[in-house]
């Protein structure tokens, strides 16, 4: 795995460096007795040395620890950096691989082999403190296979003197088996699989997540701002993740698949000059909360209209002396529950929109009230024994699956930590608790 991050270690990379050199230095004289492709043979034995010592270059963690992450999707490593250097990596090793051999199935045998090995090693030896990962091999495979294609065409389109190395097939056959046979006793002793549909990388999203990127755009900011690259960042254990917009003053976030919460961060200005988007009919200065709360509700009506009915407005200062300007949120109780439905937007001191975060959740219903909000601070403060004081918050509906449910938000406050505590308003259960540290 090439997280290509070696700051701070340049005792390792000067160490590496050294190492490759000296070894090119001694395979290069070592082969010019014994080969006719003396340079290509070192440059190709150095170069496995190479990448041998960027991949299973010990960063001190402990990721491997017997466990290697099967990635059910398969072309994700293609569209994210970290896959691209993996396989431009290992391009080299297939290349000069069918250069020193003169055999594709030979040069990209052993580049494949030697990714498998890589990955081997990092998943069975926890000192090593790198992850395995079938992405990785992957990607390592294909630029392998890429050098030696290349390589191949070379060597079929322009004449030279050298042929192809004699194998010896029995002696081949029995090698591969062996490294076969190791490879296989390792995984069924030392490493367990852990399979995902994506891992956490983020990638180039793709033409169903771009267009909801365009519609969430769209629909916050009109046709004012050109919607550049698009990335999708996905949750490793499902289909679920987060659409990234790059808009030329900022970003806008948007939850896959549903695509009904919505977070725009655009640029911010404290000196009150003019940035983030501009509101049609908003005076030049905002001076006031009351003057940003009217510019928000124009704002709301126009873009999220379905946030206003039945909702109420709080405005609250953002900054010093509401330096940044004022947010205006809006919320909706039904019978006395927090609905889920979210609508925050930033007003700057020039009367533009600067941030923005929408939840558009239709109203739900939850179980009848049965635990009022006294028992809900003793049922929180018996869960978490020895802490001094509990505060009650919200009451507000949370998802649990496909039900939702009311619970009562507890503030727990102990001698060296601070935690948050549900409390079902219902069956009177503590669901949930959110633990920090005391500051």
């Amino acid at each position: 795995m090439l997280e290509a991050v070696f700051k701070g270690h340049t005792a390792f990379i000067i160490s590496a460096i050294t190492l490759s050199l000296a070894f090119f230095g001694v395979a290069f004289f070592t082969a010019k007795k014994r080969t006719d492709r003396p340079f290509h043979l070192a440059l190709w034995c150095t170069s496995m040395l190479s990448v041998s010592f960027l991949t299973l270059w010990t960063t001190g963690g402990s990721q491997g620890s017997g466990r290697c992450v099967v990635n059910l999707k398969f072309l994700e490593p293609f569209g994210t950096e970290q896959g691209l250097l993996n396989c431009l990596m290992f391009t080299p090793v297939g290349f000069l691989g069918v250069l020193v051999t003169r055999r594709l199935l030979a040069g990209f045998a052993i580049s494949m082999g030697l990714s498998v090995a890589i990955e081997t090693a990092q998943g069975a030896l926890p000192a090593i403190g790198r992850a395995c990962d079938t992405s990785d091999l992957l990607a390592n495979s294909t630029g392998g296979l890429l050098g030696a294609l290349t390589a191949f065409l070379i060597t079929r389109t322009r004449p030279s003197e050298l042929a192809a190395w004699r194998l010896n097939a029995p002696r081949s056959i029995v090698t591969w088996v062996a490294f076969n046979v190791i490879i296989g006793v390792v995984w069924s002793t030392s490493i367990q699989t852990h399979t995902v549909k994506s891992t956490e990388a983020v990638g180039s999203a793709g033409g169903n997540e771009r267009k909801v990127a365009i519609a969430a755009v769209r629909q916050a900011f009109g046709n004012h701002y050109t919607v550049g690259n698009v990335q999708f960042s996905s949750s490793p254990d499902s289909d679920r993740g987060t659409i990234m917009a790059s808009l030329p003053v900022g970003f806008v976030q948007v939850n896959w698949p549903e695509g009904n919460e919505i977070t725009a961060s655009l640029d911010m200005s404290d000196s009150g000059e003019a940035s983030g988007f501009p509101v049609p009919g908003s005076p030049a200065h905002i001076k006031k909360s009351t003057e940003a709360k009217k510019v928000a509700t124009t704002y709301a009506e126009k873009h999220f209209p379905w946030a206003l009915p039945g909702s109420t407005a709080e405005v609250s200062p953002v900054g010093d002396n509401a330096a940044l300007g004022w947010m205006v949120s809006w919320r909706k109780h039904l019978h006395g529950v927090l609905m889920p439905m979210r609508l925050d937007v930033q007003i700057d001191r020039a009367g533009h929109v600067s941030q923005l975060s929408t939840r558009k959740i239709p109203d739900v219903d939850v179980p009848s009230l049965r635990v009022t909000k006294e028992s809900a601070v003793q049922r929180a403060m018996h869960s978490a024994p020895g802490c001094r004081k509990a505060e009650a918050g919200e009451l507000l509906a949370v998802q649990d699956k496909a039900n939702w449910n009311a619970v009562w938000r507890i503030s727990v406050t102990c001698k060296d930590s601070s935690m948050v505590t549900h409390v079902n308003a219902h069956s009177g259960a503590v669901e949930m608790k959110e633990k920090n540290p005391a500051p």
